[in-house]
């Protein structure tokens, strides 16, 4: 499985389009975890970092990277030897961004998906499953969930690594229970140590204990905590591991303790419970069907095995509320549900448990399952990396457009933006509201190139856009207008004609933002339609947009871009709703 996961990485991540897609490696989110291991050992700049849009937040004491340190520690000895070897090498570049260490993090990736299959597979075996059921399980894991993208394709997020240790740790709770090693419970603290600081949240696998060792989970305790000498080593392990990310906010800023997800957070009382478990965008079981058989197994060994069903139901309850309650319950762009990835170690040993007593046409049947689970993930795989599937915006219609679709004509077609709102636990005001005919003269939109035309929307008036014309209507709005210091949602709506066949293919919607001293600081375009148009008919188009809060003196903007003056399109009845989030 490893293997393959390297062959997909070495093609894919390494070499990709133009032989240089290693460049790649390291963003988005994994610019903040490398971040540390930069200004740590390179730039020796920690907590006074150059601003990175990603990661690095501004405090009066110094910058503050957002993300927790596990991440970083785990792949510090591949930096390590990745930025040895560039050194070694004058050609090329000292800062980190080389591709020793790009290519370096991505070996990493594969050696702790091995150690977590590994250590995965020893829990399996000594739970007694059978060889045949390990297999298939492991092999079901690596092919047939988001597991291979983000240990192939995107080895710098957290998620690989999560896995690993969590496989990890979940052996030591094992070994704990029926050897009573001590060495197993000091390294069992140090992996939920690692745990912790890699992901915070995912302490819940401290409710997994019980799923391992089953009934004798209190006797287990016990006798663990009669071997307080141990325990008190233990218990200083991990410690001294957990306290590397209050060390490390005090270098940055003075304080022992930080929130780096400053405008961000839970909606406790609005989890999306529905949309992350079945919705067309990231919906856990719709993009990984194989963890229906993992759900499965949980009620399956009910009669078996109250103990192990009933605190599975548990984990499942808390992981999916926590999951589902963080304000971008998405989680941005990416493939599949990758939040799921780092519990897939404690989800599955209900299914496997329910595996070893199949036999005949139920063995036959879960087999062809796992392999149908296998051909969707991967056939989805492709299409998400040849512009077939859109990496965040996705809706029922762009699933039923692209399922099983590979044939080039649909490549790069979607488009749209329909993002949450921005954290905001005590709600949002609307503060500024404006529909726009292009017969009247409005206040916040302006511009464009207006003809009339008899098959205008309403009534006669449209704005047209054709191959002498760049940019179309404008929205504009300053700060005399809308707060200060705020997070902003914008709400937009419009009327589309195409001219012709994919008239509007290649025009963009701009979402800007200006500073007082009229330099653009926010710039996000999104091609104009989800999906292709249809000649001939007017078609309602809608964006959702967060914006984060203007200072005094900015202003926004939205508009439309006919990019290369390509597009032969037209508009009316513009609309515009901007909220802005509430104080807390």
């Amino acid at each position: 499985m490893v293997l393959i996961v390297a062959i997909v990485s070495i093609r894919g991540a390494w070499y990709g389009q133009d032989g240089e897609a290693w460049k790649q490696t390291i963003r988005s989110d994994a610019k903040g975890y490398y971040g540390y291991l930069q200004a740590l050992f390179i730039r020796n700049d920690l907590g006074h970092e150059a601003f990175v849009s990603e990661y690095t937040q501004y405090t009066p004491t110094g910058t503050l990277n957002k993300y927790f340190c596990g991440t970083s520690l785990m792949m510090a000895p591949w930096f390590g030897i990745g930025h040895a070897l560039a050194m070694n090498d004058p050609a090329q570049p000292q800062d980190g961004t080389s591709a020793y260490e790009q290519k370096s993090i991505a070996v990493g990736a594969w050696c702790y998906l091995l150690l977590g299959l590994l250590a995965l597979r020893a829990l399996l075996r000594g739970l007694g499953i059978r060889d045949g059921v390990v297999a298939w399980t492991l092999l079901g894991l690596s092919l047939g969930t988001p597991l291979i993208q983000y240990a192939a394709m995107q080895p710098g997020w957290s998620h690989v690594y999560s896995f690993c240790v969590i496989s990890a740790f979940l052996l030591g709770v094992h070994r704990i229970d029926t050897t009573g090693s001590r060495a197993w419970l000091v390294a069992s603290a140090a992996l939920l140590a690692i745990v912790i600081i890699i992901r915070p949240v995912n302490a819940m696998v401290l409710f997994a204990v019980p799923i391992v060792a089953g009934a004798r989970t209190l006797s287990m305790l016990k006798a663990v905590l009669l071997r307080w000498r141990v325990l008190l080593v233990a218990l200083f392990v991990f410690c001294a591991l957990v306290a590397l990310q209050p060390l490390l906010w005090h270098a940055q800023t003075g304080n022992w303790f930080e929130w780096g997800y400053q405008g961000e957070g839970f909606h406790w009382t609005r989890p999306e419970v529905v949309k992350v478990l079945f919705g067309f965008r990231r919906g856990l079981f719709l993009w990984t069907p194989l963890m229906l058989l993992v759900a499965l197994g949980t009620f399956a060994i009910w009669r078996s095995d109250h103990w192990r069903s009933a605190w599975t139901i548990i984990y499942w309850t808390i992981c999916t509320y926590i999951i589902s309650s963080w304000w971008i319950w998405y989680y941005g762009g990416g493939f599949a549900s990758r939040v799921y990835i780092d519990h897939y170690p404690v989800l599955v040993i209900p299914m496997v448990l329910m595996l070893q007593h199949w036999s005949g046409p139920k063995w036959t049947i879960a087999r062809v399952f796992i392999l149908g689970c296998i051909a969707l993930n991967l056939a989805q795989l492709w299409q998400y990396h040849h512009g077939l599937i859109h990496h965040e915006c996705m809706d029922r219609e762009k699933y039923a457009y692209t399922f099983l679709r590979f044939d080039d004509a649909r490549k790069d077609r979607l488009g749209g933006n329909y993002q949450t709102a921005p954290f905001n636990p005590n709600g949002m005001d609307i503060v500024l509201e404006e529909s726009c005919g292009m017969d009247d003269t409005c206040t916040f939109w302006t511009g464009g190139k207006r003809v009339q035309w008899e098959w205008a929307y309403t009534p006669s008036t449209v704005c047209q856009f054709d191959r002498s014309t760049d940019f179309g209507i404008l929205f504009k709005a300053g700060t005399d207008t809308l707060p200060v210091g705020r997070a902003l949602f914008l709400e937009v709506g419009l009327q589309r004609f195409d001219a012709r066949l994919e008239g509007s293919l290649h025009a963009l919607g701009v979402t800007q933002l200006r500073n007082a001293r009229d330099s653009v600081y926010f710039y996000e375009p999104f091609p104009l339609n989800p999906l292709p148009g249809t000649p001939g008919i007017w078609e309602q188009l809608e964006y959702r947009i967060p914006v984060p809060p203007l200072s005094e003196g900015d202003q926004l903007s939205f508009y439309f871009w006919n990019k290369d003056k390509r597009a032969e399109f037209l508009v009316d009845d513009v609309f515009m709703r901007v909220s802005a989030v509430r104080p807390y």
